[in-house]
């Protein structure tokens, strides 16, 4: 198979993936030997070790993420890992994820990610936790798994980040989306971590923080 053929099956991985990882390649009957020579030709852009992004295909501010993520399961497609009844667990949660739906003041990086089981990774950039993330709890923004609302500020909570910044993450639940975001579930996700009493102690904290009275959960 010529060079050629293989920057034609590059141009379709990217366009069915974006950023992709070398076992992405070899399903699309791509060798690294082809891999390394695009880069070398200024066709393919190295993202992080294992991943690549086409030239001339728009960057984000997502890509190194989504590499990281990607490469947690390598040889799967990401289509693939969206329906509920494939759901593996892993998801972009914490700060990363505050940062991405935008509420509170948090930094995009380092990446924080979760997983059911212990990921390692020499991966500096992105730190790696053991946590048990429900498909409902996730939302799908860039083509990666987000922790909606509601589980991220659980999340916040549990890595014991900045009070103040917690609860101005709340804050902007609160005001900006208005409908679909469900006091009720967070209280349940308080309660089922953390135990009733202790759930119960530590969201009346966080809501007093937040200037919430609990008697406005059904108009907020």
């Amino acid at each position: 198979m010529s060079y050629s053929t293989y920057t034609s099956n590059i141009r379709e991985l990217s366009e069915t993936d974006g950023v992709f990882t070398t076992a992405q390649a070899k399903r699309f009957g791509i060798p690294a030997d082809a891999l390394s020579y695009a880069c070398r030709t200024g066709r393919l852009e190295r993202v992080s070790q294992g991943a690549y992004r086409l030239i001339g295909s728009q960057p984000t501010q997502l890509d190194e993420l989504s590499a990281a993520w990607k490469l947690t399961s390598p040889e799967k497609m990401s289509f693939e890992r969206i329906p509920f009844a494939s759901w593996d667990g892993i998801a972009i949660g914490g700060t990363t994820a505050a940062s991405i739906i935008g509420i509170g003041d948090f930094y995009l990086s380092p990446y924080r990610i979760f997983a059911p089981r212990r990921i390692n990774s020499r991966n500096t950039s992105v730190r790696f936790g053991v946590r048990e993330i429900a498909r409902e709890d996730v939302a799908f923004i860039g083509g990666l798994p987000v922790t909606r609302a509601e589980r991220t500020l659980l999340d916040l909570c549990i890595d014991k980040e900045d009070p103040s910044l917690i609860a101005k993450a709340l804050s902007d639940c609160a005001r900006r989306f208005t409908g679909s975001f469900s006091f009720g579930h967070l209280e349940s996700l308080f309660v089922s971590t953390f135990g009733a009493d202790k759930g119960m102690s530590q969201l009346e904290a966080l809501l007093a923080d937040a200037g919430i009275e609990r008697k406005a959960y059904d108009v907020l």
